[in-house]
C-alpha cells in the first residue's frame, strides 16, 4: 500500500469485513460476526473502524483500498472442530493463508478468500495489515441456518476482533 502524504495522522484507518452468505448454513458465520462487531464499534462512538457484512469475495481487492488494517471474519474448513476460533495474520511481508481454509467456491467465480488475498497480493494492493479470523465450518448448504458449534465460535470470533482492534 501506497503512503498518502496528504492523509492526516491519527489512528489506523479499519475495514472490518463479515465474509459469507447468510442463506448458506455456517457461511452466515462471518456476516454474523460484523454485525455484533458493529454494535460494538458503536457503543464504543469509535470513528476509525468502518464494519461492513460482505458476500462475495471477488470484490475484496477494491473493498479493502485504504485501509491500515483489514480484519476479515469468515467460515473456513481447516480440519479442525467445528466452531473453532483461528486467527491468522497475512497482510504485506506475512505468509499467504494456505487455501485449504477456504469454505470452497463462492462469489461469481468461485474465487474463494485466499485467492482473492493472493490476487490483491500480486497486484500489490495487500494491505500492510489483514487478519483473517476464521470460524470452523461443517454445513454450507442453501437455505440452512448456523449449526450450534458454529453459532457459540460466534461470540469467540467477536470478542477475538475487538481485542485487535484494542491494539
Amino acid at each position: 500500500m501506497t503512503h498518502d502524504p496528504s492523509r492526516v495522522p491519527g489512528p489506523p484507518r479499519t475495514l472490518v469485513v463479515g465474509l459469507g452468505s447468510m442463506d448458506r448454513g455456517d457461511d452466515a458465520a462471518g456476516p454474523r460476526v460484523a454485525s455484533l462487531v458493529h454494535d460494538a464499534v458503536a457503543a464504543l462512538g469509535t470513528t476509525n473502524v468502518q464494519v461492513v457484512e460482505h458476500e462475495d469475495p471477488t470484490s475484496l481487492v477494491d473493498l479493502m483500498a485504504g485501509f491500515d488494517l483489514v480484519i476479515i471474519a469468515d467460515a473456513v474448513r481447516s480440519g479442525a472442530a467445528a466452531g473453532t476460533v483461528s486467527l491468522r495474520e497475512v497482510g504485506r511481508g506475512e505468509a499467504a493463508l494456505p487455501a485449504r481454509t477456504d469454505p470452497g467456491p463462492s462469489g461469481t467465480h468461485g474465487l474463494g478468500l485466499a485467492s482473492a488475498l493472493e490476487l490483491a497480493r500480486a497486484l500489490d494492493r495487500l494491505p500492510d495489515r489483514v487478519v483473517v479470523v476464521g470460524i470452523e465450518a461443517v454445513d454450507f448448504e442453501h437455505g440452512r441456518t448456523l449449526s450450534d458449534p458454529v453459532a457459540a465460535g460466534v461470540a469467540a470470533a467477536v470478542e477475538a476482533i475487538l481485542d485487535t482492534l484494542r491494539g
